[in-house]
């Protein structure tokens, strides 16, 4: 061999990386000393949706609505012949406010209940209903 051939193995050698093999290095530990277990991420609980059905007597009772909402709770209100029309129109107005600003949704049923979810719960209207022609089931 040459010079020039001996000099350019070499300095191959050098730009080529030797496949390294792991080494694992036990670690002592003592006879009364408990090991960790493994780190796992813990379980979503799931906790049961609860719902807070309620029928004011006045505009006052709106916080106590917006406190159940604030608390993760969904909220029926029921507006009947409890609160005259203005105090409902209040009503209506100020948990409309108080779902928008917790990122939640309002849907209004029947012109006299109200039902307010947090973010945490999707609201959705079944639209069929509402269609004409379509037969309804009454119930028993």
């Amino acid at each position: 061999m040459s010079f020039l051939s001996k000099g350019v193995n070499w300095l191959k050698s050098q730009f080529e990386e030797a496949p390294e093999e792991d080494s694992y290095e036990e670690q002592e530990r003592d006879e009364g000393e408990d090991v960790p277990a493994a780190g796992a991420l813990p379980a979503r609980s799931i906790r049961p949706q609860e719902v807070d059905i309620m029928v004011p007597g006045s505009y006052g009772d709106a916080r106590r609505a917006v406190d159940a909402l604030a608390r993760g709770m969904t909220v029926i209100v029921v507006l009947n012949d409890n609160v005259d029309d203005e105090a409902a129109s209040r009503f209506v107005d100020f948990m409309s406010g108080a779902v928008y600003m917790a990122h939640g949704d309002v849907m209004l049923l029947n012109d006299d209940v109200l039902i307010c979810v947090p973010s945490t719960v999707d609201l959705h209207e079944d639209r069929l209903a509402f269609v004409s022609g379509i037969p309804t089931w009454k119930g028993p």
